[in-house]
């Protein structure tokens, strides 16, 4: 069948998260005075975010909500810092996941992707006001801002299934843009055709669930969307 949409992972796909993160977390140790390496805290801010969600997953605690991920794994981060993180810190650090980075070619892909005959949407465990934020500071506009908020998050196989359900497409007519490992696995596991941006040439997680395709940046996508569509 036809491809008829495309979504993208947000926080790893299109934007550079972790750059992002650095900058809010540059801003606290100065404003702190404090010494530090505001990228290896961001690097780990960010694996300790992934790995809250994993384990919220397999122990089906709370309705999934990234802001909760976030917090406790900010604070857990940011352990060390005496004082401890204040309420208004804590605020601001979250606020940086709004104001990300987008990764060069971003805006350009999508930009190509808006003009051909597809639904374009996003598949991600942020937050839906977290993501309109986000999403509404850049200048293309998305059919369906799909989150993960309320149920599993990503790589459950029901957040594939709810943006199937939103989108109105078989899992052959979809294809999806992951930016890490194991987004790219629960997508290929759950029979959706999946492109991997893997920009740190990671490893796939699982030989079995090998992505359809592994590709360096986002530029990618047009040329594999392209190939689908001349194949059908």
């Amino acid at each position: 069948m036809a491809i008829r949409a495309i979504t993208f992972d947000v926080y790893s796909a299109l934007y550079d998260a972790v750059s992002g993160l650095q900058r809010a977390l540059a801003a606290l140790l100065r404003a702190r005075g404090t010494a530090g390496d505001p990228a290896a805290l961001a690097r780990t801010w960010r694996q300790r975010h992934m790995e809250y969600l994993l384990i919220a997953n397999s122990l089906e605690l709370e309705p999934a909500r990234n802001r909760t991920a976030l917090d406790a794994s900010a604070r857990q981060t940011l352990a060390a810092l005496r004082p401890p993180l204040s309420a208004d810190e804590l605020a601001r650090l979250l606020d940086a996941w709004e104001t990300l980075p987008l990764w060069p070619e971003a805006v350009g892909v999508l930009t190509e992707v808006r003009r051909r005959p597809v639904i374009l949407g996003t598949l991600s465990n942020g937050d839906a006001d977290m993501l309109e934020a986000l999403l509404r500071r850049q200048p293309v506009t998305f059919d369906r801002i799909i989150s993960t908020e309320g149920g599993k998050f990503k790589p459950h196989p029901s957040v594939y299934a709810r943006a199937l359900s939103a989108l109105g497409v078989a899992r052959d007519e979809l294809l999806h843009v992951a930016g890490s490992a194991t987004d790219a696995a629960g997508a290929t596991a759950f029979g959706i055709r999946t492109v991997w941006v893997n920009r740190a040439g990671q490893l796939v997680a699982d030989p079995r669930f090998a992505p359809a395709y592994d590709v360096k940046d986002l530029n990618a996508v047009l040329e594999i969307a392209s190939s689908l569509r001349s194949s059908q």
